[in-house]
């Protein structure tokens, strides 16, 4: 790393339903706070792929305008006067899902991730669609927070892949929750998919995250993951050799939760920086979240 480099600082959560409790019909920001707590710096980019009533509500505070608030000020520290400092004043880009409030959203510090243009669904190139262009180091990127529909099935997955794999002829960075894994040694995947769906009770689960063979079993589906890779993308947990589960249900457990970097950008990921959290301390008869979160850094070249 040069004097001139830079390292962008990168995590990836989700958070079931952003936090959103059915029951209470209020978001429970709480959690949102617990759960981005071990990170001991603020991330330049910030991937939620769950941002559930974020917006379009009739509530007051706008839940966007919470996030916002406790985003700016959960890394921001106390000087001696007590007065507040370092509060980041993040920019959130909310993509637009059709049929889905589980919509991903991408939150960033605009004096490192400098953003240039929002690409909303309507209007924009399918490729585009829902992105950012950002300015990351002198360098043009594009951003994207990625939460793939696994319930459109193996098909679906195959499609979203080649989709979002096409701008790997960019410079371009893409985190979330993928909803696949990959074939790459080292990683979890179950031969017998279908029969562990059967034994947590979730048999619809079959072809959100599996492939159906000629003779009728279900493996898991890593067909997807696999042709997005090879549009030209690196994957951060793959280049760190560590290949930690990032879903919480023990039967089946698999590493979905990515940050992904496109192998023409100007920039490498630091692998010694890749990190999978643990749960963070739970009040009693709370659930447990059914995504880890994942962070690393990506070091950033200066332009010539």
């Amino acid at each position: 790393m040069t004097d001139t480099d830079l390292r962008l600082r990168v995590a990836a959560a989700n958070l079931k339903r952003g936090g959103w409790c059915r029951r209470a019909r209020r978001h429970e920001f709480d959690k949102l706070a617990a759960m981005l707590a071990p990170l001991q710096e603020a991330p330049h980019a910030l991937f939620l792929s769950e941002c559930t009533h974020y917006t379009g509500t009739p509530y007051d505070p706008d839940p966007l305008e919470e996030v916002l608030a406790l985003l700016g000020s959960l890394w921001a520290r106390r000087g001696p006067d007590g007065r507040v400092f370092g509060e980041i004043p993040y920019r959130a880009y909310l993509s637009q899902v059709p049929g889905s409030v589980n919509v991903p959203g991408l939150f960033l510090d605009p004096s490192v991730v400098q953003p240039r243009r929002w690409y909303p669904l309507a209007g924009s190139r399918a490729q585009l669609a829902n992105t950012v262009t950002a300015m990351i180091n002198g360098h043009r990127f594009r951003l994207k927070c990625v939460h793939w529909n696994g319930s459109r099935g193996e098909t679906g997955l195959n499609e979203q892949a080649d989709q979002d794999g096409q701008m790997g002829s960019e410079n371009a960075l893409y985190a979330g929750d993928f909803n696949a894994t990959s074939s790459v040694k080292g990683e979890t995947v179950y031969e017998d998919w279908g029969a562990r769906c059967d034994r947590v009770g979730r048999p619809w689960m079959r072809s959100q995250k599996g492939t159906r063979r000629p003779d009728g079993t279900w493996g898991t589906n890593t067909g997807s993951m696999d042709r997005f890779l090879e549009h030209g993308w690196w994957d951060a947990g793959q280049v760190a050799g560590d290949f930690t589960p990032t879903t919480t249900e023990l039967q089946t457990a698999l590493r979905i939760d990515r940050i992904m970097l496109s192998k023409r950008s100007p920039a490498r990921f630091d692998p010694d920086t890749y990190r999978v959290y643990d749960h963070p301390p739970l009040s009693t008869g709370a659930k447990k979240n059914d995504h880890l979160m994942v962070s690393g850094d990506i070091i950033v070249q200066a332009t010539a």
